[in-house]
């Protein structure tokens, strides 16, 4: 019998609606294909129950990101809340920063920096 390759994630995405403090964002490529990606961790605001799940997304790198794209939502996010390009940019400004999930759907994503 074939044996499979492959572990299960232990993040679950974030959820539309939902608000939630980015605790990290490290740079990382897949082992396969050499994709280079951006992974968010996050904490929820409140947690329900014995909720002890981590939560991340996965921001692909790419030249020009669309705005309803994950990486585009959260780049035009910061530029929003900063009003500086590059500050929006730089990832350490991401940090300890609290953030709604208003669209968290494919090709229609948005999000807020609340604080």
């Amino acid at each position: 019998m074939p044996k499979i390759k492959a572990s299960l994630t232990t993040g679950q995405e974030p959820t539309e609606g939902g608000i939630y403090k980015i605790l990290s964002v490290e740079e990382v490529k897949t082992a396969i294909q050499g994709y280079s990606a951006y992974r968010v961790v996050l904490e929820p605001e409140k947690r329900k129950g014995d909720d002890r799940n981590v939560y991340a997304t996965m921001l692909w790198s790419r030249e020009v990101a669309g705005v309803r794209s994950k990486l585009g939502a959260f780049m035009a996010a910061f530029l929003d809340f900063t009003g500086d390009e590059d500050a929006a940019a730089d990832t350490d400004n991401w940090l300890n920063h609290t953030v709604r999930f208003i669209k968290w759907q494919p090709r229609d994503r948005q999000i807020q920096v609340l604080a």
